[in-house]
């Protein structure tokens, strides 16, 4: 990085008051970079994106934005210094601490009929002028939300790939989470979202009138559809309901499907006999998430 002048110290903030200024070497503090490095932090030669394509279980593709080693720093040290103590809607559960796709799937155990739906292009379809907005509500000036915004948004939207948009796609979703979950509670219904994946649930065997529609008309107003391969899945937990690779039977707990269980097994008898430490841990950690679902408690 270039170094600071030694008399810059001496020369005036104009154009800045006093609260951008420390805006600005809060900011830098964060993420450990000198004051006049900020306006640096732009898409070139030294930060960029690198697109990827990966491959779905569904047959259909990802696209991945993978950001340059410098500016994956700087997302790293944004997420862990200041996006990682912000607090997300109780419905989130993914992609914080405490989530997981047991805490997903484990509220709606014990419900007589489940909804489900996926949303296209979730963390493109985050806009940048939500990020802005919920960035300045928290106390960024001007300044300090255009630094942001180049460092966390990428045409208009979340880059799927930066470690910060899973963090920012639940931070500026927590209204959003708020209106569905009050929709929800009206309605005598659980709510909870995954990422991008929703579900509703009733301990009555029919899904209220209008309310998909109504679930939509809350999406759109943020700037998201539905995924259109999919649409809305409708069913009876005790029919073996499956949501996130997690099986319900209506009894209050969650399960592996049988299919992954083999899986498992077939992954774990490879690594006895092969001998691979990339296949070891990849059975390991399947292994280690079985265990999680498997001690999970009954939902009451």
């Amino acid at each position: 990085m270039t170094p600071r002048h030694p008399l810059a110290w001496l020369l005036p903030p104009w154009g800045r008051g006093e609260g951008e200024v420390a805006d600005r070497e809060k900011l830098a503090a964060i993420l450990g970079v000198a004051v006049d490095e900020l306006d640096a932090i732009r898409i070139g030669p030294r930060y960029h994106y690198r697109p990827l394509v990966a491959t779905k279980a569904d047959g259909r593709e990802r696209r991945i934005l993978a950001p340059s080693p410098a500016l994956k720093e700087l997302q790293r040290r944004f997420l862990s210094g200041w996006l990682d103590d912000r607090s997300v809607h109780p419905s989130a559960t993914a992609f914080h601490r405490w989530g997981s796709t047991v805490a997903h799937a484990l509220p709606h155990a014990e419900s007589r009929l489940i909804a489900t739906v996926d949303l296209r292009d979730f963390f493109e379809s985050t806009r940048g002028g939500r990020v802005a907005r919920w960035l300045a509500a928290r106390g960024w000036g001007r300044d300090a939300v255009r630094v942001l915004m180049r460092l966390c948004v990428y045409r208009d939207g979340l880059p799927q790939g930066a470690p910060t948009s899973p963090s920012l796609s639940n931070l500026v979703n927590f209204q959003l989470d708020e209106r569905l979950q009050s929709l929800a509670s009206r309605t005598g219904a659980a709510y909870t979202r995954y990422g991008d994946d929703l579900a509703f649930s009733w301990h009555e065997d029919r899904l209220p009138d209008g309310f998909t529609a109504a679930v939509e008309d809350l999406l759109s107003r943020s700037g998201y559809e539905l995924q259109p391969l999919k649409g809305w899945r409708v069913g009876a937990a005790r029919d073996g309901f499956e949501m996130v690779g997690l099986a319900l039977r209506g009894d209050g707990r969650v399960r592996v499907p049988r299919a992954l269980r083999w899986r498992a097994f077939l992954l774990r008898r490879r690594a006895m006999l092969g001998g691979d430490p990339a296949i070891a841990a990849r059975s390991n950690g399947l292994d280690g998430y079985l265990k999680m679902v498997d001690r999970a408690p009954r939902f009451r």
